[in-house]
């Protein structure tokens, strides 16, 4: 769930911020927010499955739990809900300047999404 709400959001900022007309009378920016608010819907309720167990099984050991940490997780509800929102440290009228901090926080957020992911496969667990 996590890919498919990253892929929407991403999909629905495009829509909303670079893409302009109508389909069928509606705006596309309008179908962007749409699309954006429901890519972070899905991607909220896949961070928020992480914190189950994935079992690693470790040579010569008994199998490992691995759980992402709440406070990790909260980190990424926060960043997703503000890439989503209106209300940013920079307003995003002020061109480029003020989607740097839109792009900031959703590049932590990739990066953190990819090292979960990572660790969960069984990968390096720093």
């Amino acid at each position: 769930m996590i890919l498919p709400g990253v892929l929407a959001l991403l999909v629905g900022a495009v829509l909303a911020f670079a893409v302009h007309g109508d389909v069928g009378g509606v705006g596309v920016g309008t179908v962007g927010v749409i699309v954006m608010i429901l890519g972070a819907l899905i991607l909220i309720a896949g961070l928020l499955r992480l914190r189950r167990g994935s079992r690693q099984r470790v040579a010569g050991h008994r199998d490992r739990v691995y759980r992402t940490s709440k406070g990790k997780i909260i980190a990424m509800v926060i960043a997703v809900i503000y890439i989503v929102s209106p209300i940013d440290i920079i307003p995003d009228f002020l061109l480029p300047v003020g989607v740097i901090d839109d792009a900031t926080a959703f590049g932590w957020l990739l990066f953190a999404i990819g090292q979960e992911l990572t660790r969960r496969r069984g990968g390096q667990a720093a």
